[in-house]
Protein backbone atom coordinates (compact mmCIF):
# COMPACT_ATOMS: atom_id res chain seq x y z
CA UNK A 1 0.00 0.00 0.00
CA UNK A 2 2.96 2.52 0.96
CA UNK A 3 4.52 1.76 -2.29
CA UNK A 4 0.99 2.62 -4.19
CA UNK A 5 0.74 5.82 -1.94
CA UNK A 6 4.60 6.85 -2.72
CA UNK A 7 3.73 6.22 -6.65
CA UNK A 8 0.72 7.97 -6.88
CA UNK A 9 2.79 11.12 -4.89
CA UNK A 10 5.78 11.01 -7.30
CA UNK A 11 2.87 11.01 -10.76
CA UNK A 12 1.25 14.00 -9.21
CA UNK A 13 4.65 15.79 -8.18
CA UNK A 14 6.01 14.82 -12.02
CA UNK A 15 3.10 16.77 -13.73
CA UNK A 16 4.27 19.05 -15.95
CA UNK A 17 2.28 22.17 -16.10
CA UNK A 18 4.32 23.39 -19.11
CA UNK A 19 1.81 24.50 -21.63
CA UNK A 20 -1.04 26.77 -23.05
CA UNK A 21 -4.12 27.10 -20.33
CA UNK A 22 -7.20 29.00 -20.51
CA UNK A 23 -8.31 30.40 -17.31
CA UNK A 24 -11.77 30.58 -16.14
CA UNK A 25 -12.38 33.82 -13.63
CA UNK A 26 -15.88 33.58 -11.78
CA UNK A 27 -15.93 36.31 -11.42
CA UNK A 28 -13.01 38.73 -12.88
CA UNK A 29 -11.23 41.60 -10.42
CA UNK A 30 -14.43 43.76 -12.06
CA UNK A 31 -17.00 41.57 -11.02
CA UNK A 32 -17.96 39.62 -14.11
CA UNK A 33 -17.06 36.15 -15.44
CA UNK A 34 -14.14 36.09 -17.32
CA UNK A 35 -11.82 33.92 -19.53
CA UNK A 36 -7.68 34.78 -19.97
CA UNK A 37 -5.44 32.69 -22.23
CA UNK A 38 -2.61 31.98 -20.83
CA UNK A 39 1.08 30.45 -21.34
CA UNK A 40 3.08 28.16 -18.17
CA UNK A 41 6.35 27.44 -18.52
CA UNK A 42 7.04 25.16 -15.50
CA UNK A 43 11.28 24.47 -14.39
CA UNK A 44 11.06 22.10 -11.48
CA UNK A 45 8.55 23.56 -8.87
CA UNK A 46 9.14 27.09 -10.39
CA UNK A 47 6.32 28.97 -12.66
CA UNK A 48 6.81 31.25 -15.56
CA UNK A 49 3.31 32.58 -16.13
CA UNK A 50 1.70 34.88 -19.32
CA UNK A 51 -1.46 35.48 -18.79
CA UNK A 52 -3.39 38.76 -20.40
CA UNK A 53 -0.07 40.90 -21.96
CA UNK A 54 0.97 40.04 -17.99
CA UNK A 55 4.58 38.39 -16.80
CA UNK A 56 4.58 36.49 -13.27
CA UNK A 57 5.82 33.73 -11.33
CA UNK A 58 4.38 31.39 -9.85
CA UNK A 59 5.37 27.84 -7.60
CA UNK A 60 3.92 23.97 -7.51
CA UNK A 61 4.36 21.98 -4.57
CA UNK A 62 3.08 18.40 -4.82
CA UNK A 63 -0.58 19.26 -6.41
CA UNK A 64 -0.88 23.10 -4.81
CA UNK A 65 -0.35 26.07 -7.41
CA UNK A 66 0.51 29.56 -6.26
CA UNK A 67 0.71 32.25 -7.95
CA UNK A 68 0.91 36.18 -6.81
CA UNK A 69 0.81 39.72 -8.62
CA UNK A 70 0.58 42.98 -8.39
CA UNK A 71 -2.32 44.77 -10.45
CA UNK A 72 -4.43 48.10 -9.86
CA UNK A 73 -3.33 51.63 -10.18
CA UNK A 74 0.27 52.13 -9.87
CA UNK A 75 0.57 48.17 -9.38
CA UNK A 76 -0.71 48.60 -5.45
CA UNK A 77 -2.73 45.80 -5.42
CA UNK A 78 -1.49 42.07 -4.63
CA UNK A 79 -3.49 39.27 -6.04
CA UNK A 80 -2.91 35.92 -5.04
CA UNK A 81 -3.75 32.76 -6.90
CA UNK A 82 -4.01 29.39 -4.77
CA UNK A 83 -5.33 25.96 -6.68
CA UNK A 84 -5.10 22.11 -7.08
CA UNK A 85 -3.39 20.92 -9.85
CA UNK A 86 -5.81 17.46 -10.93
CA UNK A 87 -4.40 13.86 -10.91
CA UNK A 88 -4.15 14.06 -14.68
CA UNK A 89 -2.32 17.76 -14.77
CA UNK A 90 -5.54 18.98 -17.17
CA UNK A 91 -7.18 21.34 -14.80
CA UNK A 92 -5.86 23.83 -11.94
CA UNK A 93 -8.99 24.76 -9.80
CA UNK A 94 -8.78 27.01 -6.63
CA UNK A 95 -9.79 30.67 -5.63
CA UNK A 96 -7.94 33.96 -6.08
CA UNK A 97 -7.60 36.77 -3.55
CA UNK A 98 -7.67 40.67 -3.99
CA UNK A 99 -6.11 42.64 -1.47
CA UNK A 100 -8.23 45.75 -1.35
CA UNK A 101 -10.34 47.32 0.83
CA UNK A 102 -12.63 45.58 1.42
CA UNK A 103 -10.76 42.59 -0.08
CA UNK A 104 -12.43 40.87 -2.95
CA UNK A 105 -12.00 37.19 -3.92
CA UNK A 106 -13.57 34.67 -6.30
CA UNK A 107 -12.97 31.11 -8.02
CA UNK A 108 -11.13 29.87 -11.13
CA UNK A 109 -10.32 27.28 -13.15
CA UNK A 110 -7.87 26.79 -15.85
CA UNK A 111 -7.83 24.30 -18.28
CA UNK A 112 -5.33 22.92 -20.60
CA UNK A 113 -5.60 23.32 -24.07
CA UNK A 114 -2.39 22.08 -25.27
Amino acid sequence: MALVALTLAVAVAAADLTGVWSLELEPDFSGNPDTVGCGFRQTGNKLAIKCGGAEFAGEVNNEQVTWEFMTGPNSSTKATFRGVVDGEGQSISGTWHLATDPPRDGRFKARRES
